[in-house]
C-alpha cells in the first residue's frame, strides 16, 4: 500500500492538473458571441469529469479591451461583457462543490489608459498620483531612453498636457505602473485581499518580472536579436522585483491553502535561470513559475530533454516545476495545414509528457480535444498585434479561437458569429463527437489524467531519464517508494526500438497505440512512429 502522508502533505497545485480557460472564447451563455462566466459554469460538470481540480481564468476584472482583458479599468468588478459579480460569485460556489479551485489572472504591472489611477496621474504633473506611474522628461529632445514596447515601437508616449512621456511596456493604453511607489503597492495588497476573501484560490501574476524597472533607467545593450533588437536588460528582472514578490507570497501565506504562478516573461529560447529565480527558496516567493523554453522548442526529442532537464535542474529544493506547451499569447504547440506535420499524433505524444513529467501540469482549452492554431481572416482579426503586422504576423487570435462543443452552427460555443470564428474543422473535431470515440485524444487525455491520479509516483515521485533523446526516444522513470512507472516517447516517425535492462517486468497503463491495456512488457519495446507508451513495474 501507498504512504498516505506524501499525499496529505503535497498541497493541491502540486498534485493537480491545471485547466487555462480565455475566458471570452470558453462558452456563451447569453448569445452575444463572447464566452462569459455563467458559460463556464455550465462546464464544470465536463472539467470535473475530465479530471481537473483547478482552472485559471484571463482576466475578468472591467476593462475597455484595448488588450482583452490585460488592461484593467476597475480592479474590484467583473466586466459587464463576462457577468456579474453574482455569476463570479456562484462560479465560486459552484466549482468549490466540484472540489475545482479557482485561479484569477492578475496584471500587476499596468493598467487601463482609463483607469481612474491614471486619469488622475495624467491630469497634471502635481496630482497626488502622478507617482503612480512612470513620468519622464525628454532627454534631447526625445524619449527618455531607448526602451521598445512589447508591441513594436517606443516605449514611451508622449503626454501633450503635462509635457512629459509616460512608460508603457506593452500598448499605449496600458500605461505601467511604479512599483516603487510603496502607495501602489499597498493599493495591490488590498486588491489580493479583497479577493482572497472572497474565496478566490490564487493568482496568476501576468508578467511579473516586469513591475520593477532601473532606477536609472538606463539605455538597453543593442543586439541583433529579434523582436527588439536590445536586451531587456534594465526594463525587466530588476533584483527589487524579487523583494516585491516576496512581499505578495506573505499575502497569500495569511490564507489557507492558496498559490501564486507567475509568468515570468522572456524571449525565445526562454530562460530557466531567470524564471526559476522567482521561486526564492521554495517558500518564500512565487509557489510555481512559467518557464516557456519547452514551449519555445522545436519538435525533437533532444531538444525537448535538454530544455527540461535545465528547468528541473534549477528549481529550488523546496520548489515546484510547472510545466506549459500552449497559452493565449504564444499559440498552440500544433497547426493545421502544415505539410506532413503528423499534428494530432505528436499532440498525442505531447499530451502524455505534460501530464508525466514531474511537476504541475498546465492544459490550454481545447488541448484535451486537439485544437490546433489556424491563421484567422485579416477581417476577423481582434488582437491589436495581428491588425498592426498583417500580413506577416496574424497576432494571437489563431490560439483563442472558440472552444469547439458540437458539431452544429458555431461548435455549439454561442447561437450566434461569435467574437471570433470557429476553427473549420469543428464538425470532425469537438467536445461531443470526441467523448464518443474511445480513441479521440480526449479519451487520452482522460485515461492519463485518471492514471496520474491513481499512481501517486506519477504526482510525487522522482524523476530519471534513460533515453535523452539522441535516437528520436525520450524516456523516464517516475518513483516513489515501490511504485515505478517509466514512459517512453517516440519524437520521430520511424519506428523505434528501446531495450528494457535488468529483470523487470512492465504492464500496459497506456499505449497511444493500442487501446487496451495490462499486457506485460519485458526485454525490447518496439515502438511505432509517434507512439508514446506508459507502463508500471511488476516484478
Amino acid at each position: 500500500m501507498m504512504n498516505t502522508d506524501t499525499l496529505i502533505r503535497q498541497a493541491w497545485w502540486k498534485q493537480g492538473i491545471i485547466y487555462q480557460i480565455y475566458t471570452r472564447s470558453y462558452c456563451d451563455s447569453n448569445s452575444d458571441g463572447i464566452g462569459d462566466i455563467r458559460g463556464i459554469i455550465t462546464k464544470l460538470d465536463y472539467l470535473k469529469q475530465l479530471g481537473i481540480n483547478a482552472i485559471w481564468l484571463t482576466p475578468i476584472f472591467e476593462t475597455p479591451n484595448y488588450d482583452f482583458g490585460y488592461d484593467v479599468r476597475d480592479y474590484l468588478d467583473i466586466d459587464p461583457s463576462l457577468g456579474t459579480m453574482d455569476d463570479f460569485c456562484a462560479l465560486l460556489d459552484e466549482a468549490h462543490d466540484r472540489g475545482i479551485k479557482v485561479i484569477l489572472d492578475m496584471v500587476l504591472n499596468h493598467t487601463s489608459h482609463l483607469h481612474p489611477w491614471f486619469l488622475e496621474s495624467r491630469s497634471s504633473s502635481k496630482n497626488e498620483k502622478r507617482d503612480w506611474y512612470i513620468w519622464k522628461d525628454k532627454v534631447d529632445g526625445g524619449p527618455p531612453n531607448n526602451w521598445k514596447n512589447s508591441f513594436g515601437g517606443s516605449a514611451w508616449e508622449w503626454d501633450e498636457k503635462t509635457e512629459q512621456y509616460y512608460f508603457h511596456s506593452f500598448l499605449k493604453e496600458q500605461p505601467d505602473l511604479n512599483w516603487r511607489n510603496n502607495e501602489v503597492q499597498e493599493a495591490f495588497f488590498g486588491i489580493m485581499h479583497h479577493w482572497f476573501r472572497l474565496g478566490v484560490d490564487g493568482f496568476r501574476l501576468d508578467v511579473i518580472n516586469m513591475i520593477i524597472k532601473d532606477k536609472k533607467f538606463r539605455d538597453n545593450p543593442r543586439t541583433f536579436r529579434l523582436p527588439f533588437f536590445q536586451d531587456l536588460k534594465y526594463n525587466a528582472n530588476q533584483q527589487r522585483s524579487h523583494k516585491i514578490v516576496r512581499k505578495l507570497r506573505a499575502i497569500a501565506d495569511q490564507y489557507d491553502d492558496r498559490m501564486l504562478v507567475g509568468e515570468v516573461y522572456t524571449l525565445p529560447p526562454g530562460d530557466a535561470a531567470g524564471a526559476a529565480a522567482y521561486l526564492g527558496n521554495g517558500n518564500n516567493a512565487l509557489h510555481m513559475a512559467f518557464d516557456f523554453s519547452l514551449l519555445f522548442s522545436r519538435w525533437n526529442a533532444r531538444s525537448y530533454y535538454l530544455s527540461i532537464k535545465k528547468w528541473l535542474n534549477q528549481i529550488p529544493k523546496d520548489g515546484w516545476p510547472c510545466h506549459v506547451l500552449s497559452n493565449h499569447d504564444l499559440h498552440r504547440k500544433f497547426s493545421q495545414n502544415v505539410l506532413f506535420s503528423e499534428t494530432e499524433r505528436k499532440a498525442r505524444v505531447a499530451a502524455v509528457l505534460m501530464l508525466t513529467l514531474k511537476g504541475t501540469p498546465f492544459i490550454y482549452y481545447g488541448e484535451e480535444i486537439g485544437m490546433e492554431n489556424e491563421r484567422v481572416p485579416k477581417e476577423h482579426i481582434n488582437d491589436p498585434l495581428g491588425k498592426k503586422y498583417w500580413p506577416f504576423y496574424s497576432g494571437r487570435d489563431q490560439a483563442r479561437r472558440p472552444m469547439m462543443w458540437e458539431n452544429k452552427p458555431f461548435a455549439g460555443f454561442s447561437d450566434i458569429h461569435p467574437w471570433l470564428p470557429v476553427n473549420k474543422n469543428y464538425p470532425d473535431k469537438n467536445v461531443e463527437s470526441q467523448i464518443k470515440d474511445e480513441k479521440s485524444i480526449y479519451h487520452l487525455y482522460k485515461n492519463l489524467i485518471r492514471i496520474r491520479w491513481k499512481k501517486e509516483a506519477l504526482r510525487s515521485g522522482q524523476i530519471k531519464f534513460i533515453e535523452k533523446g539522441k535516437n528520436g526516444l525520450l524516456a523516464y522513470t517516475r518513483t516513489l517508494q515501490n511504485e515505478k512507472i517509466l514512459v517512453v516517447l517516440n519524437f520521430s516517425s520511424r519506428n523505434k526500438e528501446m531495450h528494457l535492462s535488468g529483470q523487470t517486468s512492465y504492464k500496459v497503463l497506456l499505449d497511444t497505440y493500442i487501446s487496451y491495456n495490462d499486457r506485460v512488457k519485458s526485454g525490447n519495446l518496439s515502438l511505432a512512429g509517434y507512439e508514446a507508451i506508459v507502463l508500471e513495474a511488476i516484478s
